[in-house]
């Protein structure tokens, strides 16, 4: 009978502090949570092996977590995307990570770069790397200046073999370079190369600078622009064009046009038609009233912008081009991770990476708070915290 009685004491003892063992490795508790696609007031959420695990308020927070942090008063968002950069070393991944910009989008690169960068994407503290590679362009064409070696689509290699040795090399998509500045690819070119990634399962995006060749490859099936035009607006036969289009992208990149229209105008350059800087806010509230999902990009190191913080100044450009902020962060985030095909990243939900920002306020109500950052998580890992040096 007494073997008995302790063996049954035991069991409950063992039972008890079974009870009491944390299961979870981080608990953030009362906060507000914008998802990526819906805000949540006063909600707590759960993290366990780098995964959100549970979210909903009032969890069970008696001896349940390792690591309390109380967000009454504060926003968790998700880890933001920056859709159009370009990037050369693993430094600028870092920049980007320590400002919570948690993945990017190279948009004009090298075989190099696509394999040496992608290595850090299962490395803490670095952004994700996705790659075009080499942009679709043609021999002394946009995106061969810059002194780097370029494969074109010329006499030597068609549209569809640039597609495939792209594919080839592991580029996330392909990159379209359409500029008539400079020698630039036709359209005939643009339709072979478009198709061309559609059969292999790949998106093309597109460089543009003039309207009409925005509109143009809106109806030859592009999936996204990655600029905006800057020589004139569209009219209204053209905006319903992009009406259509229910499924497309663009990445303004607001912030690089109106420093390149600045620059124009302070070197006197001419070149020819152009718009001004609130007309090119006024066409981008314009697509997105149409339907057009708009996501952030910044396009550094153009201009001297960072691979980090500027990002938020570019969410602050689309808010005053008439973009609700709760869209201009799910263009950071949610819509960006949908668009270049990223199911699970960019969002808070279970069974996600426990990759996000915890702000001191409602960014929704001011995206300045951006700027005032508390902590970045990625994969359950805090890579930033503002109160130490």
């Amino acid at each position: 009978m007494r073997l008995t009685t302790l063996f049954l004491l035991a069991l409950i003892s063992s039972g008890l502090q079974a009870q009491e063992k944390p299961i979870w490795d981080v608990l953030i508790t009362d906060a507000q949570i914008f998802t990526g696609s819906e805000t949540l007031v006063r909600t707590d959420i759960a993290v366990h092996n780098g995964t959100i695990v549970a979210i909903g308020p009032e969890l069970d927070r008696q001896q349940r977590a390792n690591q309390m942090i109380d967000g009454t008063g504060k926003t968790l968002i998700p880890g933001l995307m920056n859709t159009h950069v370009h990037t050369w070393f693993p430094a600028h991944l870092q920049q980007a990570a320590k400002a919570g910009v948690l993945g990017v989008c190279d948009m004009h690169g090298s075989a190099f770069a696509v394999q040496w960068l992608s290595q850090f994407n299962d490395s803490i503290g670095y952004a994700d790397y996705h790659a075009a590679g080499s942009g679709a362009t043609v021999p002394k064409g946009h995106g061969t200046q810059f002194g780097i070696p370029v494969p074109t689509i010329d006499s030597t290699r068609s549209a569809r073999e640039f597609v495939l040795e792209r594919i080839a090399e592991g580029v996330d998509y392909i990159k379209i370079l359409r500029e008539p500045m400079r020698p630039t690819l036709t359209f005939e070119q643009i339709d072979t190369i478009i198709q061309t990634a559609h059969e292999n399962g790949v998106k093309a995006v597109a460089h543009v600078s003039r309207c009409g060749d925005g509109v143009e490859l809106a109806k030859r099936g592009i999936d996204g622009l990655v600029h905006i035009w800057f020589d004139r607006t569209m009219t209204e036969e053209e905006l319903e064009i992009f009406a259509t289009r229910d499924d497309m992208f663009i990445v303004p990149t607001a912030l690089t046009n109106m420093k390149l229209l600045e620059f124009l105008k302070e070197q006197d350059r001419d070149m020819g038609s152009v718009i001004d800087s609130t007309t090119l806010l006024k066409e981008i509230g314009r697509l997105y009233d149409v339907g057009i999902d708009v996501l952030a990009g910044t396009d550094p190191p153009n201009f001297n912008i960072n691979h980090g913080t500027d990002l938020y100044e570019e969410l602050r450009l689309l808010a005053a081009a008439g973009i609700p902020v709760d869209d201009c962060l799910a263009g950071a985030t949610a819509k960006s991770a949908d668009h270049f095909e990223l199911p699970g990243q960019h969002r808070l939900e279970v069974g996600s990476p426990a990759s996000f920002i915890l702000l001191p306020g409602n960014p929704l109500q001011d995206l300045g708070i951006l700027y005032d950052l508390e902590q970045v998580w990625q994969d359950g890992n805090l890579i930033f915290d503002s109160s130490k040096p």
